[in-house]
């Protein structure tokens, strides 16, 4: 690849970085971005869990560093999810390139409406105690398992916006309050993602570590500068170019031109 996609690349997992600390769903951007840079389709959501990872480990480093723990949960919920990702990867790789671009572009349109949307989950405020694992129901502890078996199929299959239904689920299922919701989301996507990989690699599906590099950097310095651009108020901007980029982006993938 030339050295200029690797620039495009980094622009893009910028602008990911900007939208996962802003709202969520900055693989929207990287996805499309890799297919339009020559990568194809499955290698590109492939490629696409690197800086997931990455970025997944800084941040439950920092985490752990503040004394933000939940990993009694955490581990029962990737344990659960874990097989559900390994189903997803491999309908991932196993889907023609095709069908996967197209799908991915209708996919997008209803992770616009889901990013616009933002629904709120029932979490308490943060400091509050919410229900944890060992407080649930037989029937809840049920119902969380199979919620997070069915994100882990879609997890492994794309994983673009999961984190936002992550979060949906946990407010709902366990009220979990939002510093705690999000370490469990950090710890769930970061495992399940090591197990997509893995499924990809064991499939034949090849991986662009370069370009998935190049994303993660864009992405470290673009989290930063979404830190500044929510402390001012910047969203309604973000998301007017979000709109315009995933229309834009979804068009293409589907064929309208």
């Amino acid at each position: 690849m030339d050295w200029t996609i690797y620039l495009i690349l980094f622009g893009a997992g910028a602008g990911a970085g900007i939208m996962n600390t802003v709202g969520g769903g900055g693989s929207v951007l990287t996805l499309p971005a890799m297919i339009f840079a020559g990568i194809p389709p499955t290698e590109a959501n492939a490629t696409n869990r690197i800086g997931i990872i990455a970025q997944g480990a800084m941040a439950l480093w920092r985490f752990r560093l503040g004394g933000v723990q939940e990993d009694a949960t955490s581990l029962r919920l990737v344990a659960a999810g874990l097989p559900g990702a390994a189903i997803g990867a491999l309908l991932a790789a196993w889907i023609p390139d095709e069908h996967f671009r197209v799908l991915l572009g209708y996919l997008m349109l209803g992770l616009l409406a889901l990013i616009m949307l933002r629904p709120k989950p029932r979490l308490p405020e943060v400091g509050v105690m919410g229900s944890a694992w060992s407080l649930l129901s037989g029937r809840g502890k049920l119902a969380t398992a199979v919620s997070f078996f069915l994100l882990g199929i879609y997890m492994g299959f794309l994983q673009a916006g999961g984190g936002i239904m992550i979060l949906i689920v946990l407010g709902y299922l366990m009220r979990m309050d939002l510093v705690r919701g999000n370490y469990v989301k950090l710890f769930f996507v970061f495992f399940l993602q090591l197990m997509a990989v893995g499924v990809f690699i064991a499939s034949g599906v090849a991986i662009y570590w370069v370009a998935g590099l190049a994303l993660f950097a864009g992405q470290t310095g673009g989290a930063w500068i979404g830190s500044l651009i929510a402390l001012k108020g910047g969203e309604k901007w973000i998301t007017a170019v979000l709109v315009v980029s995933i229309l834009a982006s979804s068009g293409r993938l589907i064929g309208l031109y």
